[in-house]
């Protein structure tokens, strides 16, 4: 590893995109391969590794990673394989060690990324346009001044990228006011994906790991400034 920052086998859990390293036993051969952090659950680690590790795990396979944190700290444990997620072979479900505890817990690990959403709730057919405050594999938080209530369900665009919409279904779980609007017209909706396919869990998974090593600041992801600054739909 580089760098002065310590190894230790306890503390902190890792945070998507963190980059992880991941030894293995491939025949009579230890490998080493490169990945990334792409979703954390209660109970899994997942990573997404290149194309040419694609191979180097199967179910069960003994895995001993390192992970370098954001904040330039190193954490050791040693795991295994549970499954592959989704079709590419390049996501890795890993067993969480017991010693990466969060305090919150939550059913998957979110990112701040803030990305154009349309909303199509089934009540009436209305699109409104909102933008997402993070995501995860899980759900979303957005911004809208759609009307909307708890258990509202509908359908759902997420602009991953300018010209790749994700669609999918979710469901309103929780509403508050968004504090920056003075005129209180905008609320922060809460909603959680329904009937989400492992391949849709997996490429939610790939395009936030993507997306968080491409944002500015503020969330947004460079492709959208490009787009903002050139006039294009990305407020």
């Amino acid at each position: 590893m580089q760098g002065t920052s310590q190894v230790d086998d306890f503390s902190n859990e890792p945070a998507i995109k963190d980059r992880a390293t991941l030894e293995t036993q491939l025949g009579p051969h230890k490998v080493v391969d490169e990945g990334t952090i792409a979703n954390l659950t209660t109970d899994e680690v997942w990573v997404v590794v290149g194309a040419s590790a694609a191979g180097h795990f199967g179910a069960g396979s003994a895995v001993r990673m390192v992970v370098v944190t954001s904040h330039s700290r190193s954490l050791s444990a040693g795991t295994s394989v549970t499954r592959l997620v989704g079709r590419s072979g390049r996501m890795i479900a890993l067993d969480r060690p017991e010693t990466w505890t969060s305090n919150s817990r939550r059913s998957n690990g979110r990112i701040r990324l803030a990305i154009p959403a349309y909303l199509r709730p089934d009540t009436d057919g209305t699109v409104a346009s909102a933008r997402t405050t993070n995501i995860s594999v899980g759900g979303f938080h957005c911004i809208t001044d759609l009307p909307v209530s708890v258990g509202d369900q509908m359908a759902v665009s997420l602009m991953f990228t300018p010209t790749d919409p994700f669609e999918c279904r979710a469901q309103v779980v929780r509403l508050s006011e968004d504090t920056d609007d003075p005129l209180h017209l905008r609320l922060v909706a809460a909603l959680r994906f329904m009937d989400l396919t492992v391949a849709d869990e997996a490429r939610v998974a790939e395009a936030l790991t993507a997306l968080s090593t491409e944002t500015d600041a503020t969330a947004i992801p460079i492709a959208w400034r490009r787009g903002e600054a050139a006039g294009g739909q990305a407020r």
